[in-house]
């Protein structure tokens, strides 16, 4: 079915207004599946997105077994499989000096522990259910203001082919990504920020060994990250995530620095020892890690748009998931009033819920993008779970079934320095110094999950009543255009 839909608005003439139960900014991976799962439970949706599918976007591309379990109970599994994805169900983990291969801890159901799908493939594939559970989608529509009454968010206007329509609805849905237009608009402020220690680098082989179509790479080693697998239509996914000292080799030549990587890496190298380059290289090089204030009156975030982490983890889509799914049933009970306190209250329940929900993955995620090497405790502390035959707990932190805080605790942390200083393997100062700035940084990051240090820029409450801002993301977030190796 194509996804399509128009304005019943005239050029020229005063804009018609439209009304509807739920208006969503944004129809990729957050923006779509809510829309589906709204239309399913009765409401009337509008979808604006300013692209037009099918149309590449800027993505680590990986899904982890609770995204993909969740694209079943979307009823979509059927048409990714189609593209030719490839479900990995083993992985070669490399961090710091601890290495394993092992099998993913899969559930019954599950189709794999890992699969890399390429994003205009299922964004298509999630816009297209979204149009077929019965929301209105509009491709190439710009949001270009918000509607205010009283103090609440009621509506956007928009333009689409020099058309102008106004939509309204008691409440309006960001999932336009990091640099959201609704939450620049309703002045959403970012809080518990982290600036980017590395570049990311993304691209497609074609000719890789097929012996390798069963296995997920990643290796975080010295200053290195590679992580790679079988994606969909035969290709080979290899992203790798040079640190500051490489930024500028990188610019120069950027394919050189990709395969210098990828060659250091031993099973991607000999994954794709006579294969070559498919796609243009694709990086980002300046973004922030953030959360951002959920909702307001009248307005949510979901998605990107509310909360970005370092890409380290591969964690965009899946979470986004996670979040659509919780975001829905809230929604349908803040307007059918059933939910407890009100709309505004429902939804700012619901945030509260997001961020404990991701608080420990994003400490995880801001770990792993940091430059050098990482904290001689992780890989040890992955040694002990290996001793107890418990590694599993720490598969599952990337599928969210396992919480980051259960699987590396203060106490296992303190145990695996401890353990290191007996050896004495390594030089006592450098280690001491490791394990204070270990014990010093740990805590406040449990401290600020639970008192948010705001960013500096967003100190100022949402307008509210105010004059809207213009319509325009903030720059700041603005990634390195994708560019040729």
């Amino acid at each position: 079915m194509a996804v399509n839909g128009s304005s019943t608005s005239t050029p020229g003439g005063p804009a018609a207004v439209e009304h509807f139960d739920v208006i969503i900014v944004g129809a990729r991976c957050a923006g779509s599946p809510l829309a589906t799962l709204l239309a399913r439970a009765g409401l009337k949706v509008a979808v604006l997105e300013q692209a037009t599918f099918p149309r590449p976007t800027l993505s680590s591309h990986l899904l982890e077994a609770d995204g993909l379990r969740f694209l079943g109970r979307l009823g979509v599994l059927g048409p990714v499989e189609k593209t030719g994805v490839r479900f990995m169900k083993h992985t070669d983990t490399r961090l710091g000096d601890f290495r394993v291969h092992a099998r993913f801890p899969l559930a019954f159901d599950d189709p794999g522990g890992a699969a890399f799908l390429q994003r205009h493939l299922l964004d298509t594939i999630l816009a297209e259910a979204a149009v077929e559970s019965g929301a209105d989608v509009r491709m190439g529509a710009r949001v270009v203001e918000i509607l205010w009454h009283r103090g609440r968010v009621c509506g956007v206007r928009t333009e689409k082919g020099g058309v102008t329509a106004r939509l309204h609805a008691p409440l309006v849905v960001g999932a336009d990504g990091r640099s959201s237009t609704v939450a620049y608009m309703c002045g959403s402020h970012k809080y518990n920020v982290n600036h980017n220690q590395r570049s990311y680098y993304f691209t497609f082989f074609e000719g890789a060994d097929p012996a390798y179509d069963d296995l997920f790479v990643f290796h975080r080693w010295g200053d290195r990250m590679v992580w790679a697998g079988p994606a969909d239509n035969g290709l080979y996914l290899v992203g790798v995530s040079p640190e500051q000292h490489e930024r500028d080799y990188f610019r120069r030549d950027t394919e050189a620095g990709l395969l210098a990587h990828m060659r250091a890496c031993e099973p991607t190298a000999k994954a794709l020892a006579g294969a070559r380059i498919a796609q243009k290289i694709s990086g980002i090089v300046k973004f922030d890690g953030y959360l951002r204030q959920a909702s307001g009156p009248g307005w949510v975030l979901v998605g990107d748009a509310g909360h970005f982490k370092d890409p380290s983890a591969g964690r965009g889509i899946g979470d986004a998931f996670l979040q659509v799914e919780a975001l829905a049933p809230a929604i349908v009970a803040s307007l059918d009033g059933s939910g407890h306190g009100g709309a505004d209250e429902t939804m700012r329940r619901w945030g509260t819920w997001r961020d404990r929900r991701f608080e420990g993955h994003y400490w995880l995620a801001t770990t792993l993008g940091e430059a050098g090497p990482l904290p001689g405790a992780v890989p040890e502390a992955l040694r002990r779970l290996q001793e107890r035959g418990q590694l599993d707990r720490f598969f599952d932190l990337f599928s969210h079934r396992s919480r980051y805080y259960d699987v590396f605790p203060l106490r296992d942390m303190g145990l695996a320095t401890a353990r290191r200083l007996v050896a004495g393997t390594q030089p006592r100062g450098p280690l001491l110094k490791e394990t204070l700035g270990l014990l010093a940084r740990e805590p406040r990051r449990r401290w600020i999950n639970r008192r948010p240090a705001l960013a500096s820029s967003d100190l100022t409450a949402p307008p509210a009543a105010r004059t809207p801002r213009t319509a325009q993301p903030d720059r700041r977030e603005t990634a390195d255009a994708a560019r040729n190796g």
